[in-house]
């Protein structure tokens, strides 16, 4: 029955997922074809259905007097955008996966290199040819150094790392949202809050096999991470070293290892509230939890709405370590290259990374000093010290700064959007990249995320069984009728166009 009901679901999951065969992006020099994240872009402020993508058609003419369209479409997950990438190969110019299907698609040789002008910050040099409208390379030039050099610390064979293959777009880290007024502040500091019986039925897990994976681990593992972290604070071991350490334990996939964290997992699924992949935020705002694991950017938004209703939420990055995760800009295999280039450089101009933060709630990797300016203005921080207010040492992230201008800045407020959206050195030294998982771990894991959800599936599956199942039936009953009433033979039918979408 189970083998069944798989079976059913691929083949319903495969209809609504077919698009027709599309020509290639090479075909197509006037069209941009950009997959993305939902609610991932700025909208116009007097018209919401005017995205940043369309705003980018004017830019381009304006640039290169040449006409252009882009094709905006958005996917909800990282493997739906992988599988639509394999059912119309060349069809997009460019998609935003996270950091480990940037991995996968690089492994799989899926993804298209930058051209060596988009990689070259002064690109196109102080005396461009005034005859040829050359594109300056915004990203290359405005992406902060530290998301530059951890791209770059990832090597994909001769001599190429991740930022020849990927442009960052935006970045964070995964904690809890807590109400400090009905949980402890000191116990959030810890993952193991989510087994504390004190807190039954109070808090979320993440619907997310990687993410709630991930929780597992540093719980199990919490011992060490903590003794790691002693080393570190006690200058023992320095952060880079801490850092890798820190890399290896929280992408554990041994078979010790994945026992060890489904008996956990098991655990601790008895003590919460439910696992949640959106309604987290809203059930923080209303009450009906104390306690989530979120993402930055969900965190940002849940204490916006909760302070407009009155209520006041914090955020934090567990002490024994937490994944630290990046959206970015790929171009697949066939893709417009050009175009999806300075698609990537219009978006990285620090107005506009400016634009999309405000809208998504998200950290742009922009950094330098337009969107520094943003960020002290915005959460009211002080350049210099102030009595009262607590120091906190950007200089990791913003480390380009023109004037000597330092990049440390002074808060009154700790703990809230201003640490989600911008964390301190020490909590992304903590902070560990998910590596993608092969097939043969990937099996295992879903085996184990199997387990601890449990097999029940909702209503609205058994429907598309239903419609499924009677659909099958019905072709067969009039394949059968058609065939005895015309003695046996299949006329010959052309393929009638009923539309072109």
């Amino acid at each position: 029955m189970k083998r069944f009901i798989t079976a059913v679901l691929a083949a319903a999951m495969a209809l609504t997922l077919f698009v027709p065969s599309f020509a290639s992006a090479a075909e197509n020099d006037n069209i941009l074809r950009i997959y993305s994240w939902e609610d991932y872009i700025a909208t116009d402020e007097e018209d919401e259905n005017i995205t940043m993508a369309n705003q980018f058609e004017t830019w381009y003419e304006e640039q290169t007097g040449k006409d252009i369209t882009v094709e905006y479409s958005t996917f909800g997950t990282n493997e739906i955008m992988y599988n639509q990438l394999k059912i119309n190969p060349g069809y997009y110019d460019l998609v935003c996966p996270s950091d480990y299907m940037i991995q996968k698609m690089i492994e799989e040789n899926m993804a298209e290199e930058f051209s060596a002008d988009f990689l070259n910050p002064d690109y196109p040099g102080s005396e461009p040819d005034a005859s040829v409208k050359k594109l300056p390379s915004h990203y290359t030039k405005y992406v902060s150094s530290y998301i530059h050099d951890l791209f770059g610390s990832y090597a994909v064979g001769s001599g190429k790392t991740w930022n020849n293959y990927a442009a960052g777009y935006m970045w964070g880290t995964m904690g809890f949202v807590y109400n400090p007024d009905n949980v402890a502040s000191s116990d959030m500091n810890s993952w193991g809050s989510l087994w504390n019986v004190m807190y039954k039925n109070q808090s979320t897990l993440k619907d997310s096999v990687r993410d709630t994976y991930l929780v597992g681990l540093a719980f199990v593992y919490r011992d060490e991470l903590m003794s790691l972290r002693t080393q570190y604070m006690s200058g023992d071991i320095q952060a880079d070293e801490y850092n890798k350490k820190i890399n290896e334990i929280l992408n554990r996939t041994d078979d010790d290892t994945l026992a060890l964290v489904e008996q956990a997992l098991s655990t601790v699924k008895g003590n919460i509230f439910g696992f949640e992949v959106d309604s987290g935020k809203n059930d923080m705002v209303t009450g009906t939890i104390n306690i989530n694991v979120a993402w930055s950017g969900d965190a940002v938004y849940a204490m916006d709405e909760a302070e407009e209703q009155g209520v006041e939420l914090n955020y934090t990055v567990p002490t024994e370590g937490s994944n630290i995760w990046f959206d970015g800009w790929v171009m697949p295999t066939g893709a417009n290259t050009e175009l999806a280039e300075a698609f990537i450089n219009y978006i990285s101009m620090p107005v506009n990374a400016c634009a999309n933060m405000d809208y998504i709630g998200y950290t742009s990797v922009i950094a330098g000093d337009e969107v520094f300016g943003r960020m002290v203005e915005t959460y009211g921080l002080e350049t210099s010290a102030t009595e009262g207010y607590t120091a906190v040492d950007l200089s990791y992230f913003f480390t380009d700064l023109t004037g000597g201008r330092s990049a440390v800045v002074y808060t009154d407020t700790v703990g809230r959007q201003f640490s989600a959206q911008y964390p301190d050195e020490e909590t992304v030294n903590r902070c560990a990249i998910m590596n993608y998982f092969d097939d043969e771990t990937n099996d295992k894991v879903n085996i184990i995320w199997e387990n601890i959800r449990g097999t029940s599936l909702p209503v609205w599956v058994f429907i598309v069984i239903g419609v499924v199942v009677v659909g099958i039936v019905a072709f067969f009953v009039v394949r059968y009728v058609l065939k005895n009433r015309r003695g046996g033979r299949r006329p010959k039918k052309g393929y009638k166009v009923i539309s072109k979408g």
